[in-house]
């Protein structure tokens, strides 16, 4: 055990502080602080603790009490008992630290905004993916662990997905006790969706359409879907349609289709994106990694043309569908793996943005848009690690990066989500 004074925050939210020179890095120790540590992992350079007891405070302390009963246990949240404003300022930090120790990047050039907030940062998912545990209780997984966490009231989840949550929490150790996982969905009207993994049996399949039938004022469920062994989603009760609207367009989601979770800052993400592409008629644009076409049905709204590839072919069929539920015709979305089918694309970029997974762009995507030179790139990242490798990448082949938005997609979690603008030297 060590006393450990912590002087700044990693980037998954653990404080940080240093003993005989190494750096040990303390969950739920925050800046100012000194607390009572036990060592629980030791490498060459550095070294985890578990924090004990909190000996002393600063006196400019931005701890606050978590609200959450399960927080510290369940994996879902790192920053509830620091202060609202504070994740915000630890947010850009650690985007602008990526950018300058991952990519190289020099930052006397680059304006990094501070990172938009939200006016209530609760109850604000419109999805969560939850586990069944041994005593028939739906839960995250413990972080860095398979063991589910129960909790009475999830506070990023609205109150209506929270009761449907005990609702099926009872259905399912009665009618599907196999299902490994539920998928809970929820769209701007209220209407939820629902999605078993493994598929159940027919049986309880059939168990379980008479019980949604018999509860016809069951508030809102619209789908029930399951998962087969090939991963292949199966509607078992209710509607195929699933809408939701994103800045005024109508959007068609499928059940393992990608859909940003917090709708609120979505705009915001989205406005950021339109408001720096600056779009004319007369421009072609590039959206890699398109899903189900959120961000390019806006482009295509300002542009003469605008190209979409994504892998998920779920996704690219609501695509498909998105445009003319909207009425445009200048968008093409083409199936596949950005890297593989890029070269179907027959027109010359003016703009590309990009929207990669956490693992960031393929290396042959990036080498790819160096040799297009389109005059602006805009990266939208839900890693600064990844982004910042991808950003030193093409700085290297001829862009600079101009200005760094981080959005708080994820609040009290450790996530940050951006928008990087680039231009062409």
């Amino acid at each position: 055990m060590i006393e450990l004074e912590c002087v700044r925050l990693a980037s998954d939210g653990a404080g940080v502080g240093y003993h005989e020179g190494k750096a040990t890095f303390v969950p739920g120790l925050l800046p100012g602080e000194t607390g009572l540590v036990q060592i629980t992992q030791v490498n060459k350079n550095w070294q985890r603790g578990k924090l004990l007891e909190l000996l002393k405070t600063s006196e400019e302390s931005l701890r606050i009490d978590p609200p959450c009963t399960v927080f510290g246990i369940c994996g879902g949240c790192q920053l509830q008992h620091l202060s609202y404003p504070e994740t915000l300022v630890w947010k850009r930090r650690w985007v602008e630290d990526s950018l300058k120790r991952i990519g190289k990047i020099n930052l006397e050039k680059v304006i990094i905004h501070p990172t938009i907030g939200m006016e209530d940062p609760w109850r604000y998912r419109n999805k969560a993916r939850l586990h069944l545990g041994e005593e028939g209780r739906l839960g995250y997984y413990q972080e860095k662990s398979n063991s589910t966490v129960p909790f009475p009231d999830c506070l990023l989840l609205s109150k209506s997905m929270n009761s449907w949550i005990k609702e099926w929490e009872k259905v399912l150790v009665s009618f599907a006790p196999d299902a490994k996982a539920v998928t809970f969905r929820e769209n701007s009207q209220g209407e939820g969706m629902l999605i078993l993994e493994p598929l159940p049996h027919k049986a309880a399949v059939t168990e379980l359409k008479e019980l949604l039938n018999s509860h016809q004022n069951r508030p809102k469920i619209v789908s029930l879907w399951g998962v087969d062994k090939q991963g292949i989603p199966v509607l078992l009760w209710g509607k195929e349609e699933f809408r939701e609207k994103i800045m005024g367009l109508s959007f068609q989601v499928s059940p393992l289709a990608f859909l940003q979770v917090n709708p609120l800052q979505t705009k915001r993400l989205y406005g950021t994106v339109l408001q720096w592409a600056e779009l004319s008629r007369d421009m072609v644009v590039w959206d890699l990694y398109s899903g189900i076409g959120t961000i390019t049905l806006a482009l295509a709204g300002q542009a003469q043309k605008v190209w979409g590839i994504e892998e998920n072919p779920y996704a690219v069929k609501d695509a498909k569908y998105n445009a003319g539920l909207n009425g445009l015709d200048n968008v093409e979305f083409i199936a596949g793996k950005v890297e593989d089918v890029f070269q179907e694309i027959e027109d010359r970029p003016d703009l590309v943005v990009l929207d990669p997974p956490r693992a960031g762009a393929h290396p042959r995507v990036l080498e790819r848009l160096i040799k297009e030179r389109p005059e602006k790139i805009i990266y939208v990242s839900c890693d600064p690690g990844t982004l910042a490798r991808d950003l030193g990448i093409l700085e290297q082949g001829g862009y600079q990066v101009k200005e760094v938005q981080p959005v708080d997609m994820f609040s009290w979690t450790s996530h940050v989500e951006c928008v990087v603008l680039m231009t062409r030297l």
